[in-house]
């Protein structure tokens, strides 16, 4: 019965994940970036962020031990929501602020841009190319990173 409902819940969780993701690729720049600008910002990157441990793949992450701190930048005040993600074991855990070991990667990006990045609607390659996403550390493993999550899926539009 316990199976049955982390069963579900999991379900759950990854038609969620998929519809945010089908909900941001849909929605204009300027709309995100009032939506990045209000006061849903923290529950929205929280929301993302805590998610994160269910997309990992353990199978792709055996063996990585690292901390990634992210950095989202647009703050009204100027300042970023950090969050880091450390993987080990297989597992990912997040915790906010920047706190803690010394992260292998530090990867800045704006609230907007890291929307499209978990979406897919932004090429990591093409943000770091860009100017749209900074990093500080190991770059190969922040090129290696996007491999080690099952990203949500968007599932074509039948009126397209």
């Amino acid at each position: 019965m316990i199976e049955g409902a982390r069963a579900r819940a999991a379900l759950a969780s990854a038609r969620l994940g998929d519809r945010l993701t089908e909900r941001l690729h849909q929605t204009p720049d300027e709309r995100l970036a009032r939506l990045m600008r209000s006061r849903v910002r923290r529950a929205i990157l929280e929301g993302i962020f805590w998610q994160m441990p269910r997309y990992l793949d353990p199978g792709r992450a055996t063996g990585v031990n690292a901390a990634v701190l992210w950095r989202i930048a647009g703050r009204p005040n100027g300042e970023t929501d950090d969050f880091r993600v450390m993987i080990a074991h297989g597992r990912a855990q997040v915790a906010r602020g920047s706190s803690g070991d010394r992260p292998v990667v530090t990867m800045t990006i704006d609230g907007v841009d890291f929307l499209r990045l978990i979406s897919g609607s932004l090429d990591p390659m093409q943000a770091y190319f860009g100017g749209k996403i900074e990093l500080a550390g190991d770059i190969m493993f922040a090129a290696k990173m996007g491999g080690l999550f099952r990203m949500p899926t968007v599932r074509p539009d039948p009126l397209a």
